[in-house]
């Protein structure tokens, strides 16, 4: 029997039809992906507005104020200034971890981030909105990672320290002062630390330069399943 011969079209093309090209949804990007997918798909909310909620899960911020450091994506809700993750109660120390649902951990991180933009002086909590998804622990981690890797945020990327909470002890005023506080100054503990060596005036420059280059999103940080409009 004559072995059957493949159309045209696929014979001159035969590595459109691979196994590369096939979606599995089960691959870990793509599971990362689909839940990065569910939360760039709701509509962002400003923070001052968020009310309290159960879960843990991960988030998007996002800014829309004046301030000329972040004019390039200002308005945009395609470029987070900051994205994060928060574990369910226990998963830090990895026993006793609660169910995802419980507690109210992502509510909880977010209540930190509001408080401290509320006390920098040169920000306005009114000025940023947020996207949340409460999610399975298990996808978060490689949605939080996809995310900074595809959008490269410039307050997880250029300005570290955002997501830093007080240390506290008798040694902190000796710590130096993560980037993110000696650029936006008014965090009472923070502004205690010792400063960064050569001051604020090179962040701001890094901000500059990092948003020349990523104030918009790749092409490949769709963040959605191939084929999905």
């Amino acid at each position: 029997m004559a072995a059957q011969v493949p159309p045209d079209d696929i014979a001159d093309e035969p590595s459109k039809f691979g196994a590369e090209k096939i979606y599995d949804p089960l691959r870990r990007e793509n599971l990362g992906r689909s839940v990065l997918w569910a939360l760039t798909s709701g509509d962002p909310v400003r923070m001052d507005q968020v009310q309290s909620f159960k879960g843990c899960g991960i988030y998007a911020m996002y800014y829309t104020g004046d301030h000329e450091l972040y004019a390039p994506i200002s308005g945009s809700f395609e470029v987070p200034i900051y994205v994060g993750k928060s574990d369910p109660p226990g998963g830090r120390k990895g026993v006793t971890v609660a169910e995802a649902w419980e507690g109210t951990p992502l509510w909880e991180r977010v209540s930190v981030h509001r408080r401290k933009l509320t006390k920098a002086a040169d920000l306005r909590l009114e000025d940023f909105h947020i996207r949340y998804l409460t999610a399975d622990d298990l996808f978060t981690p490689m949605a939080e990672r996809l995310m900074i890797r595809d959008l490269r945020p410039v307050w997880n990327v250029i300005l570290e320290g955002f997501g830093v909470n007080q240390q506290g002890g008798p040694r902190e005023a000796e710590q130096m002062r993560p980037k993110w506080h000696e650029v936006h100054v008014g965090v009472p503990w923070a502004d205690k630390m010792r400063p960064q060596p050569h001051g604020p005036e090179p962040l701001r420059e890094a901000v500059q330069a990092h948003l020349a280059l990523h104030a918009k999103p790749p092409t490949s940080a769709a963040g959605r399943p191939p084929g999905v409009i």
